[in-house]
């Protein structure tokens, strides 16, 4: 079977130095992007594409685990009416989802997750692959570290 990530995704004009930075190996990166500029799309996208191509666990952190339900894992796109995660994480390449925890699992071994930094501790010992950690408002989220 063949799977081709981003799934049907196409970055916009804006977001392509930045996609072809990850592209590239980038292992860091900050986009001060207003409202609406599609920060999500972006590390939704990324996050599917570096969890195929490397096994390992990778978090989407806001600063609370509230509005990480809202802003990630229930949005829908209003473009295609479609969940975003749907689109970022297609059903052929899933073995698993749990709603509880916001967390899918990959048919590589691999896990997505969503998760507060409000509460940090019940992420220490976990160990991550990738954190992709997105403020709101100009207020930073705790650190891990």
């Amino acid at each position: 079977m063949e799977i081709t990530l981003p799934n049907c995704w196409q970055p916009r004009p804006y977001q392509r130095r930045l996609w072809s930075y990850l592209e590239a190996g980038g292992k860091r990166a900050v986009a001060v992007w207003h409202r609406r500029a599609g920060k999500d799309e972006v590390c939704l996208h990324w996050a599917a594409c570096a969890a195929m191509q490397r096994v390992g666990n990778y978090w989407h952190m806001l600063p609370e685990a509230s509005q990480a339900r809202k802003a990630i894992w229930d949005a829908i796109n209003p473009h295609t009416g479609r969940r975003r995660i749907d689109e970022a994480f297609p059903p052929s390449i899933r073995v698993g989802q749990r709603d509880d925890d916001m967390r899918i699992k990959l048919i590589n071994g691999s896990s997505w997750q969503i998760v507060g930094s409000d509460n940090f501790n019940s992420l220490v010992g976990s160990g991550s692959q990738g954190v992709q950690r997105q403020e709101i408002g100009g207020q930073p989220s705790r650190s891990l570290r």
